[in-house]
């Protein structure tokens, strides 16, 4: 699973979950999981959450996807 604190910038991040082979799926705090790949409220809920300034879980179904994701928090941290 991966923690992430803060997206800097929404639209790079969701672009690279669509580049993302496998899903991409969001663990939401009443342990209910939405897949941010092909669901339109997951993409709200994620909005929202990340407004709140709420840590996010996510994981991912594809290894392959685990560099997609690590590009984006490297390239936002710098």
């Amino acid at each position: 699973m991966i923690k992430i604190m803060l997206i800097s910038n929404m639209e790079k991040f969701l672009e690279k979950i669509q580049k993302c082979h496998g899903d991409v799926l969001l663990h939401l705090p009443d342990n209910t999981v939405c897949n941010l790949k092909n669901d339109h409220t997951a993409l709200q809920i994620l909005t929202m959450l990340h407004s709140t300034n709420k840590e996010l879980d996510l994981s991912l179904t594809d290894v392959r996807d685990y560099g997609i994701i690590m590009d984006y928090m490297m390239s936002a941290a710098a």
